[in-house]
């Protein structure tokens, strides 16, 4: 991909002739003028098929916020929307970002944000069509590894329910169960649990390249980073230590990691942090097949999971965003049934992972998988069911978690209407 197409109005004349300058001056963007009349960029968008349209709300904000509304519900323009204001008004970015807007930048003081985001999503095209040409290419050669593997990301938005324990294990399940090449990602760069769970001691992590510029960053210097592990897992680690000084990783470097990673293996599982406004939890979670959203029963963990799906349904294709309820048969709260939680929760549980904590325990005080320990327990069947679940050669378990009359806990916790998970592009 050469370029992409950007349609682009402004409120003001001064506005206008901003960014006409700055999009001419950008190789990789091609576009036929700013409009002013929010009815040319309309006519405009049919006419192309933009890939980018911007937005100016500056003085015109409940208009403009109609046109983004508007673009964005129209499944013929599958596009991009970044919105640009004069100030950097919280009321207004809220406002934009629901109606559908992927960016909210402060235009014109904020010249260089414009560039980077128009950037990035360049690169993100670019590499689904190279994809796309690469799997056309290896078509004949289906049974070797595909040059698009399965990114799964497991987040959890409450320390503490299991997030690292299920994606390490279900990491272990993928690759023992179809004999499938895996990599495991942990992202955390401050603290990594991965490294006792696997007992791995890691000589290098993302971090040993987090100064390095993307262009720099070869097939030689990534593979010192990717350890093939005892238990026949690839294994990239965020940081060596705490004590590490490193520099948090780009976006974009992050990226060109995931794009070694998913040539060389059937499955990516990543294990996320907590932390939703790290810099590449949003990349994450755009770019991965199958998110799959952590939670134990107890109410905290319910409350902060359910916080997070609302946030993930305005922006995220749900149809890919997967709850599993950890430690299931785990008392939720005092006089309330697992049953009540599925039947209030108001979001399907995909799967359901039992409490073992004494296997837990062992296996990492030994560094092991769950299955090495007992194979033969209720948790490793479940979390070889999940696997199974997840490369399509398992049903869905059966659903049994639809709104209720709302009058338990949770329901008091959460008095707003549940809006239905319609996908919306990002």
């Amino acid at each position: 991909m050469n370029s992409i197409k950007v349609v682009a109005v402004a409120s003001s004349e001064e506005t206008r002739l901003s960014l006409y300058n700055q999009l001419q001056a950008l190789d990789f963007i091609d576009f036929n003028g700013v409009y002013i009349e929010l009815s040319d960029a309309v006519r405009e968008c049919q006419e192309v098929g933009p890939d980018v349209i911007l937005v100016d709300l500056t003085a015109r904000e409940l208009d403009a916020g109609l046109f983004i509304q508007a673009i964005g519900m129209n499944p013929e323009t599958p596009c991009v929307i970044f919105a640009l204001h004069r100030e950097m008004d919280l009321t207004v970015f809220k406002e934009s970002i629901r109606q559908g807007a992927k960016e909210f930048i402060q235009y014109p003081e904020d010249k260089p944000g414009l560039e980077v985001a128009l950037k990035k999503h360049f690169n993100y095209l670019s590499r689904l069509s190279s994809q796309n040409q690469k799997n056309h290419a290896s078509a004949k050669d289906s049974k070797e590894i595909p040059a698009n593997g399965k990114i799964i990301a497991c987040f959890a938005s409450k320390g503490g329910v299991g997030c690292s324990t299920v994606a390490v294990n279900l990491a272990h399940e993928l690759h023992a169960l179809k004999h499938l090449s895996v990599a495991f990602v942990d992202l955390d760069q401050v603290f990594c649990n991965s490294a006792i769970m696997l007992n791995h001691k890691p000589s290098y992590s993302l971090g040993d390249i987090a100064e390095n510029d993307p262009k720099d960053v070869d097939e030689s210097l990534l593979n010192k980073i990717i350890v093939k592990h005892e238990s026949g897992l690839h294994v990239v680690v965020g940081s060596k230590s705490v004590l590490d000084d490193n520099e948090m990783i780009s976006a974009e470097l992050l990226e060109k990691a995931l794009d070694y990673l998913t040539l060389k293996h059937h499955f990516v599982i990543i294990d996320l942090p907590t932390h939703v406004l790290d810099p590449y939890h949003q990349y994450v979670v755009e770019r991965a097949d199958e998110i799959l959203v952590i939670s134990a029963s107890d109410i905290p963990s319910l409350y902060r999971t359910r916080q997070y799906l609302d946030l993930a349904q305005k922006y995220l294709d749900m149809r890919k965003v997967k709850m599993v309820l950890n430690r299931y048969n785990l008392k939720a709260a005092y006089r309330m049934s697992n049953q009540d939680v599925e039947s209030e929760f108001r979001y399907e549980i995909f799967a359901r992972l039992p409490n073992d904590w004494e296997l837990n325990v062992e296996a990492n005080s030994f560094g092991s998988s769950l299955s090495k320990v007992n194979p033969k327990s209720e948790l490793v069947k479940a979390l070889q069911k999940l696997a199974l679940q997840l490369t399509g050669e398992s049903p869905a378990v059966e659903q049994n978690s639809k709104p209720a009359n709302g009058q338990g806990l949770l329901g008091k916790l959460f008095t707003a209407k549940t809006e239905p998970n319609q996908p919306k592009r990002i």
